[in-house]
């Protein structure tokens, strides 16, 4: 039986920054998956998401450029063409991850694990392995849910949305899942941007209720803009062959539905792992304190195995953290401030309390907007529409939360993030010389009005 300083179980963002920062502290690390490294983010979601929005957008402006006369924008969007570059991409990166899992001598061991005792697992086809520390990083599942009147081959996880030949005629998108996510709202755009009719419904009362309701209404408009139907506070079942019945407060729908996409049926995986026999207390998800650790100390655990955000920067942070410490360290995790962002068009962008969140905690707050459509920056980009709006709390003086919806909105997810973590006072931010022209300009504006 091979012995090492640490194992981890599972290869996501979570699992291999744990396993890179153990090794790069002195362990002995070997990372256990079944399949390359990468996990969700890298091979089904994220990131595949984000190239294949990147080439519908960049598909979006041709028609632009056709229109204005610039040149002939040509064929439609060919789904299965940048499907194929999007392979090639997620091969690279994983690839990428490979390579510096062996770079710090990572031992790779492929199967999948379970525990035989508080140090023991057994990989299936690998045998067992012993290790003084052990990380849980095993993420997500898929839980595609179950609808009535609907045959379970026409509904869609994302992954296979991407592997279409070509768009469907029609989707219902299901915007529901962890809250801070919204797959959903992006899928509705490529698939919008590849000429499908689209319907999104979500059984929540808001489609967006982590995002301030200015922000959120810029969001929705935006879908309505590229012909989307959007359904609140909705039950969905099926009708004839391609039909489905959407019923909210706003009455009953007939909608077209080739396909019923589940966005993001994500649910934390830990069926498999046989936690009981190392003593670890566990139920839908496994609890941790801030350095990671389960109620076994010598074991961790990191990213949606957890619960929380179900966020790769925020599994990507705790698999840090949890390495450092299976490692023999001492740290603690930051996730008080996560970013979060929407490849939409326009982006949206949000970090930390809404002004209704923060107002009922209680707290004495200043809010201050900026209307992007006067922001030179966004002008150029040709952006018809977008707004920031900060949420200060005037006890200590410090950002509570940033939202925006604009061009390159990410922009101000890493000025937004750095001062809030910082926790650096708003007036300071208020008097930065940001360079013009730039969508940063609209953060320091926005700040300014709170003061």
């Amino acid at each position: 039986m091979e012995s090492y300083d640490v194992a981890v179980i599972g290869g996501g963002p979570a699992g291999y920054a744990a396993a890179l920062r153990a090794a790069a502290l002195g362990a002995r690390v070997a990372l256990v998956e079944a399949e390359k490294p990468g996990g969700a983010c890298v091979h089904h979601t994220c990131i595949p998401t984000n190239i294949m929005l990147g080439a519908a957008h960049t598909h979006m402006e041709a028609r632009e450029l056709d229109v204005m006369g610039v040149f002939q924008a040509g064929e439609k969007f060919n789904l299965a063409r940048s499907a194929a570059r999007k392979d090639a991409l997620v091969r690279k990166m994983a690839d990428g991850i490979a390579a510096a899992l062996r770079m710090r001598k990572v031992v790779l061991i492929g199967g999948r694990a379970s525990f035989l005792g508080a140090h023991t697992l057994a990989v299936t086809g690998a045998g067992e392995a012993w290790a003084d520390a052990i990380i849980v990083a095993t993420g997500s599942r898929w839980e595609v849910p179950s609808i009535p009147g609907v045959h379970a081959d026409r509904v869609l996880t994302v992954d296979q949305v991407q592997a279409l030949p070509e768009p469907p005629a029609s989707a219902l998108v299901l915007a529901d899942g962890p809250a801070d996510t919204a797959f959903g709202v992006e899928y509705a755009t490529l698939l919008a941007l590849g000429d499908t009719e689209v319907t999104v419904a979500t059984a929540r009362e808001r489609l967006l209720p982590g995002l301030d309701p200015l922000i959120e209404a810029i969001a929705v408009q935006s879908l309505t803009d590229l012909g989307v139907a959007v359904h609140t506070g909705a039950t969905v079942e099926g009708r004839d062959w391609q039909l489905a019945t959407v019923r909210s407060a706003a009455g009953e729908a007939v909608v077209a539905a080739e396909v019923i996409v589940a966005a993001d049926p994500r649910v934390p995986a830990l069926a498999s792992l046989n936690l009981a026999a190392a003593g670890v207390q566990s139920g839908t998800t496994i609890a941790v304190d801030g350095s990671c650790r389960t109620n076994v100390a010598h074991i961790f655990a990191a990213g949606d195995v957890t619960g929380g955000a179900m966020l790769t920067n925020a599994a990507s942070h705790m698999g840090e953290v949890a390495g450092a410490n299976a490692a023999g360290g001492d740290e603690r995790t930051a996730l008080k401030y996560v970013p979060h962002l929407l490849h939409t068009v326009p982006e949206v962008a949000w970090i930390g309390l809404t002004e209704e969140r923060a107002r009922a905690q209680g707290r004495d707050i200043a809010t201050g907007t900026f209307d992007l459509g006067y922001n030179a920056r966004a002008i150029t980009l040709g952006a018809r529409e977008g707004l920031v709006k900060v949420v200060v709390d005037r006890a200590t003086g410090e950002l509570a939360g940033v939202h925006a919806a604009g061009p390159d909105a990410a922009e101000l997810l890493a000025v937004a993030a750095t001062v809030m973590q910082a926790e650096i006072p708003a007036e300071n931010l208020a008097s930065l010389v940001a360079w013009h022209p730039s969508i940063a300009e609209g953060l320091v504006e926005a700040v300014r009005r709170t003061l």
